[in-house]
């Protein structure tokens, strides 16, 4: 009967692609990432003659391009100088774009096949690219109304929360209600009508980094350097 029962438990590659976010360095350049952009954008807006959100996204459209680009290289170089040295290397997951294509082949065939890579990650599907719509559809609403502002942060809570519950890369529930908070804090502020669009990516990239700023103090913590652990000892 024992034979019979399922295996609990995450797989090793799954736990493989956990690893890749436990240091938070994703969260963290992403952040970053949008927040340059973000202030790129707004700064540009504000000194046109005619202000347009949509000028706005087409900077955070490049820099999130850029995140697509150059985003993996600089997490695994950050990786290299803080999480390897503290608890040791693991193959970084691959990324899979769920766009409708198969993940495995099905073989009708009784010869046992290699159980497929788990060692997978859907950061840019789940995180990255509902990052870059959201911003497409906050910096493209016309006219702006005190709604948008209230619902848009919740819209984007929901949404990073739901798809990656239960993905190797899950948020924490009260990470994202103070996400959806940002609304009502836009409101109680009173800005103009104007400002409150083109702050939204500047939010998505102060939150994203601060998430990723707890998880690798955390991390830091619980994982001493070396020469840290050492001192102590000595």
């Amino acid at each position: 009967m024992k034979d019979n029962l399922a295996i609990t438990g995450p797989s090793p590659g799954h736990r493989a692609a956990s690893y890749w976010f436990v240091d938070g360095l994703p969260d963290i350049v992403l952040g970053v990432t949008l927040l340059i952009f973000g202030a790129a954008g707004l700064w540009w807006c504000v000194h046109r003659p005619k202000p347009s959100p949509a000028h706005e996204f087409f900077v955070v459209a490049i820099g999130l391009c850029f995140f697509f680009w150059k985003g993996r290289p600089l997490i695994d170089l950050l990786k290299s100088r803080l999480t390897y040295p503290r608890t040791g290397y693991a193959r970084p997951p691959e990324d899979l774009s769920e766009l409708g294509l198969p993940n495995a082949l099905t073989a009708l065939s009784l010869k046992p096949w290699p159980k497929r890579d788990e060692n997978v990650t859907h950061f840019l599907t789940r995180t990255t690219m509902v990052v870059l719509w959201w911003c497409f559809f906050a910096l493209n609403l016309n006219p702006w109304s005190r709604w948008y502002t209230l619902l848009a942060p919740a819209a984007l809570a929901v949404a990073l929360y739901a798809w990656n519950r239960r993905s190797e890369h899950p948020y924490r529930w009260w990470s994202a209600l103070l996400l959806a908070l940002i609304g009502p804090a836009l409101l109680w502020l009173d800005l103009s009508p104007l400002l409150q669009p083109l702050l939204m990516p500047l939010l998505a990239g102060a939150w994203l980094a601060t998430e990723g700023a707890c998880v690798l103090v955390h991390y830091l913590r619980a994982n001493p350097s070396s020469r840290a652990a050492e001192g102590v000892r000595a």
